[in-house]
């Protein structure tokens, strides 16, 4: 069985913990020789040493007496309240037992384990629960409740069953809610009775509050089992660091010798792995639950991501869903890499707040040519299924488009967002806008894909993959969004505003353009462009919070940048060069030169910024004059029509570090 606390739980409560015992082989019975008076009679001191604290005024500072005050009471009901439990009405389960305790009233008798249980909990006033381990269906896991799900009260409550509402943190395992509202009621399938011979305890705190009264709780249950009830245990912790557990118990259980059960905690580097890569980088997730049990099944996923060759270069925003494509790859799935090659013809209109041209044929497969180079800087190009959605649309009938059409309706394509606002703005939809989802979903069932991957603009587009699939009978496909990042000025990634930073652009203009990012991106870039480890990140946060330079993190960001483009060797020259030319305002000895025709001493600015290298077209060379970005001999010129009178050794400056020399 494996026990597990779920990302999302982490997410919002950084500091909870879980620590506990696994008993086996327990004789449950309230049979003389099992010391039942001296159990009671523990259980009733506990209470007692319980009321006198409170009378004495031990529990808060200045005598005050409210349990709620007692902060291991009050860090449950802030809890409550921020998982949106209404802690006055739904009391915790430690919260619960200390009043009764506190109001005199005898604690009815559950059974010996319980008993313990229960003196422990109001010992350390933590909140400790009990699960029969032989009615637990799969594993057991602290999570958020899914939509759909039930609860049985315990026996003798008036209450049928349960709707759970989704989100709600609760104790479940593979087929029910066992505990809900996190530690305020366990369910009849749930409880611990005289029968039970093997028990999973857990007992919940917090890191930074009462962990180590969780540990000293553990460690107490598991004596006070063992004496009384012949219980074989085993103590476990769980927090952040270290979120599940396997625990063979069954083995032990059929053993004659009664070994006790074994906790396997070394599988902390395969969860890790898979938490990261649900975790890191990642915007949503539909759903999430589904993804990880496919990645934890052992079966080796589909993983599909598109792209429409649109342009022929790949910026770094892109590069974010191949970052994740390559955590797949890593942990040994299948990549499916799908061109557009069809798609990309009509062109996804996802951001786009006007129709957008259709592309040619030709212009496509001339993109197609280099994105398989780019692609394979981030994945191993051998592991790689490349795959070109004309293969299905090329021959496809016009009739079986009607049928795929068929399974989605004006009224679902409206209601997409940009598609809304301009129907709002009487601005224009074409047809085949319309259709681009549509043939996106049925790329998934031509690919037979269990994931797929893209940006948060692409989830609508995804989604249609799913209805798709079940419409053909397929298994659906897990959807997982990644984060879209801003360009390092903090605008929109676009060749007008020439903000964009390519993958295959030169090492030391990557390093230059990364060394601009606002210091608000930088931690978020690390995540999401890099793999560099995140306590490796976490430790810079640190330092920026404690008021370090950015530029000495925005260094580092930019060497593992270019590292991962360029190599080292590249990324130690792009940041020594920054330091030369930049720094300490040196000219390269190293520029390139230019010798323009014999006899030609005069050439407009743009003309010459395009033969020199320094503008791929006389339009970006327009652009960047007039943004400032061009000097001569150190005069800048803005006017990309000026005629420039060539000297020879005359220098040309584009930007901080690009430099060209005229030869005549």
């Amino acid at each position: 069985m494996r026990f597990s606390i779920a990302p999302q739980i982490f997410e919002n409560y950084p500091n909870y913990c879980v620590g506990g015992v696994v008993a086996v082989g327990l004789d449950n019975r309230a049979r003389p020789e099992n010391d039942p008076q001296d159990i009671r009679a523990r259980l009733d001191q506990q209470a007692a040493l319980l009321r006198r604290r409170f009378a004495t005024g031990e529990s808060t500072p200045g005598g005050a007496n409210p349990l709620t005050a007692r902060p291991a009471i009050a860090a449950w009901r802030e809890a409550f309240r921020k998982a949106g439990i209404k802690p006055g009405e739904f009391l915790s389960s430690i919260e619960a037992l200390a009043r009764r305790a506190l109001k005199g009233d005898t604690l009815p008798s559950i059974n010996p384990a319980i008993d313990l249980a229960n003196s422990v909990s109001l010992t350390y006033l933590l909140p400790l629960g009990g699960h029969d381990l032989d009615a637990l269906v799969g594993n057991l896991a602290v999570r958020p409740a899914r939509p759909g799900e039930f609860f049985s009260p315990p026996e003798g409550s008036d209450a049928q069953v349960e709707s759970v509402t989704a989100g709600e943190p609760v104790y479940a395992d593979d087929a029910e809610v066992r505990t809900r509202r996190w530690v305020w009621r366990q369910g009849r399938k749930a409880r611990v009775s005289e029968s039970s011979r093997n028990v999973f305890f857990p007992i919940d705190g917090w890191v930074g509050l009462n962990e180590g009264e969780v540990r000293e709780a553990a460690h107490l249950l598991k004596s006070l089992l063992e004496q009384n009830l012949g219980a074989h245990c085993q103590e476990f912790f769980l927090d952040t660091a270290t979120r599940e557990i396997e625990i063979d118990w069954k083995n032990s259980t059929e053993n004659k010798k009664m070994v006790g059960p074994t906790i396997i905690t070394n599988l902390k580097r395969e969860a890790d792995q898979i938490d990261e890569l649900l975790t890191r980088g990642v915007a949503q997730i539909v759903t999430r639950e589904e993804l990880e049990a496919k990645l934890r099944s052992g079966k080796q996923l589909r993983v599909k991501l598109g792209i429409d060759p649109t342009g022929p270069l790949i910026h770094i925003g892109r590069s974010v869903a191949l970052q994740k494509l390559r955590d797949f790859q890593r942990l040994g799935h299948k990549v499916v890499m799908l061109f557009g090659t069809f798609t990309g013809q009509i062109g996804d209109a996802s951001d786009k707040n006007s129709t957008r041209p259709m592309l040619t044929p030709e212009l496509v497969q001339q993109n197609v040519a280099t994105y398989k180079e780019q692609v394979s800087l981030i994945l191993d190009p051998a592991e790689v299924e490349w795959r070109f959605n004309t293969e299905w649309y090329s021959d496809m009938p016009f009739q079986k488009g009607i049928v795929l059409m068929s399974h989605f309706t004006i009224a679902q394509m409206i209601e997409r967002e940009n598609f809304s606002q301009r129907f709002q703005a009487g601005k224009p939809i074409s047809l085949q806008e319309i259709v681009y989802p549509v043939l996106q979903g049925y790329d998934s069932v031509e690919l037979e894909c269990d994931v797929e991957i893209g940006g948060t603009d692409q989830l609508f587009n995804m989604m249609a993959g799913r209805t798709m699939q079940k419409a053909f009978d397929k298994p659906m496909q897990s959807v997982l969004c990644t984060k879209m990042i801003n360009a390092p000025d903090g605008q929109k990634m676009s060749t007008s505003l020439n903000n964009g930073v390519y993958i295959t652009e030169p090492a030391k203009d990557q390093y230059a353009k990364m060394l601009k990012t606002l210091d608000e991106q930088i931690l978020e870039y690390f995540e999401v462009l890099t793999r560099v480890p995140l306590a490796e990140v976490e430790t810079m946060r640190a330092g920026m919070e404690r008021g370090e330079n950015p530029v000495n993190f925005k260094k580092r960001l930019a060497y593992s940048l270019v590292e991962m483009y360029h190599g080292q060797a590249e990324a130690e020259e792009a940041a020594a060069s920054f330091e030369r030319e930049i720094v300490h305002k040196e000219v390269p000895t190293d520029m390139p030169e230019y010798s323009p025709p014999a006899g030609q001493t005069e050439m407009q600015l743009r003309d010459l910024l395009v033969e020199t290298k320094l503008a791929e077209s006389k339009k970006e060379a327009d652009r960047t004059a007039e943004q400032g970005g061009v000097t001569i001999d150190g005069q800048k010129v803005s006017d990309g029509k000026a005629k420039i009178q060539l000297h020879d050794g005359m220098i040309l400056k584009r930007g901080s570090h690009r430099y060209a020399r005229i030869k005549l």
